[in-house]
């Protein structure tokens, strides 16, 4: 067989070609041009879609309903219908056959890169309103359009067309399906000069994916590009640059300036009556101040966070605010504060807002790892584990083995939070076991035991530390 495979492979793609050629020649004219034309779309689209970027000027959404039909009724193209939507697809196998058909000059991959742009601006608009999940739900499935209508900004280097996808995409595609846009912005960036009025908004949304997967000198350089730049409101919550130096700067120990920053901010987004901002830089001043250990002084701006939230509607928002008090009130009321933090993964998940859902399952396991059944804990940070490195967060996944270290002491696995505990100090993150509690474990500071897990942590990757960490919980559940 493998011996005839390159003589009978020709032959078989001959057949097929023809195949679907002699298919093509059944089609009417008009049928013809769409058929042809949906071979521009990257994982199908729906009909609203189809009619935008490919219906003939004067035509009506029923008659390329129409014509959509019958090219479903003769298998040139596909239908799956979910969730009360329906989408259509050119199978893989005709796509090429398709874009062969379209006549030189058509101006099918503009349109289609200006539909998408202008989807995942008006996107960026509904996300930050009671409508998140409507819109949400609306522009996830076009994943792969949004993809291509980048790569076709790039290519034609329409630094406009760039700019507006990339500066849409952090609250659309960053808190919902990882950073890849992060990238495209840091390309979009290399097209023009700081004049741009979107390149505050591009150099956020590369400077927190840089945040995101932990590099933060990428970040810092990124952010420090549009530095000085304003940003009005509408820019999406993840979106600005300055915000990102600051949330280096809260990560790196210097609580105080992130915390004189995101005061500056409240001030500005009062003065500006930016209430999606306000929610979102109160948020912080609440943060700040746990980072501190003086949880009760962020009380006042976590309740003030949640007002203003509730007046939004907004899903992120009011899980955003939840988070933040549940955070500042675990010590002093860890019940209540457990209940606002399981709320705040609620709202996050009905939205698909992985981001937030799980900073909120995090701090809920971490909570419960002091306060609650270290079983169920153990079980939750895992769910966490997996998280974060689906979407390649090292940022918050460091954040995690440190909670994962705290409670794997809690249940007797020693061995294991040694290993961890010198795994965050070769890697130049902070332990929740200081000196004196780390010395303590095992058989002591100058036992062969807690040397050997010392070494074993100093040698680990991240990759591995995850593994440990999510293989120990899993024995410990």
């Amino acid at each position: 067989m493998l011996a005839h495979g390159p003589r009978t492979a020709q032959p078989r793609h001959q057949s097929l070609a023809a195949a679907i050629e002699w298919s093509y020649r059944l089609l009417g004219k008009p049928e013809q041009l769409l058929f042809a034309r949906m071979s521009v779309f990257s994982g199908g689209a729906d009909l609203a879609a189809v009619h935008a970027v490919c219906a003939e000027p004067g035509t009506t959404e029923a008659g390329s309903l129409d014509l959509v039909a019958a090219l479903v009724d003769k298998s040139m193209v596909g239908a799956v219908g979910r969730d009360g939507a329906t989408r259509y697809r050119v199978l893989e196998t005709l796509r090429a056959h398709g874009r062969e058909r379209l006549a030189e000059g058509d101006p099918i991959g503009r349109r289609h890169a200006e539909y998408f742009v202008g989807l995942a601006g008006a996107a960026a608009r509904g996300v930050q309103g009671v409508d998140e999940r409507k819109w949400v739900e609306r522009t996830l499935p076009d994943a792969d359009n949004l993809r291509a209508a980048f790569a076709f900004a790039l290519a034609e280097r329409d630094a406009d067309l760039a700019l507006r996808l990339v500066a849409a995409l952090p609250e659309v595609l960053q808190f919902r399906r990882g950073y890849e846009d992060a990238e495209w912005a840091e390309q979009a960036l290399e097209l023009v000069d700081r004049s741009h009025p979107l390149f505050g908004a591009g150099g956020g949304a590369a400077a927190r994916g840089a945040w995101c997967v932990g590099d933060f000198s990428k970040g810092l350089r990124l952010a420090a590009r549009a530095d000085g730049l304003v940003l009005g409101p509408g820019t999406a919550r993840s979106g600005h640059p300055a915000d990102v130096a600051a949330d280096i700067a809260l990560y790196q120990g210097n609580v105080g300036a992130a915390e004189k920053y995101y005061n500056a901010q409240v001030i500005r987004a009062r003065r500006d009556g930016d209430r999606i901002r306000l929610v979102w830089t109160l948020y912080y001043v609440a943060i700040c101040s746990a980072v501190r250990r003086v949880p009760e002084r962020g009380v006042a701006a976590a309740r003030e966070s949640l007002e203003v939230a509730t007046a939004t509607g907004n899903p992120t928002a009011l899980s955003m605010a939840r988070y933040a008090l549940g955070l500042v009130l675990k010590k002093a009321e860890p019940e209540r504060a457990l209940a606002l933090l399981d709320e705040a993964a609620t709202l996050a998940a009905s939205v698909h807002n992985f981001w937030w859902e799980s900073i909120a399952l995090m701090e809920a396991a971490a909570t419960r790892a002091v306060h609650g059944d270290a079983g169920e804990a153990a079980g939750a940070l895992v769910t966490v584990l997996d998280h974060w490195d689906r979407v390649g967060d090292r940022t918050q996944q460091w954040l995690n083995l440190r909670y994962v270290v705290r409670l794997l002491v809690r249940l007797g696995a020693e061995r294991d939070a040694a290993t961890l505990h010198h795994c965050l100090l070769a890697a130049g993150k902070p332990s929740p076991l200081g000196p004196l509690a780390a010395a303590r474990l095992l058989d002591g500071p100058d036992g062969p035991t807690l040397a050997a897990a010392a070494r074993h942590g100093a040698e680990l990757s991240a990759a591995g530390a995850v593994a440990l960490a999510r293989d120990s919980l899993s024995r410990s559940r």
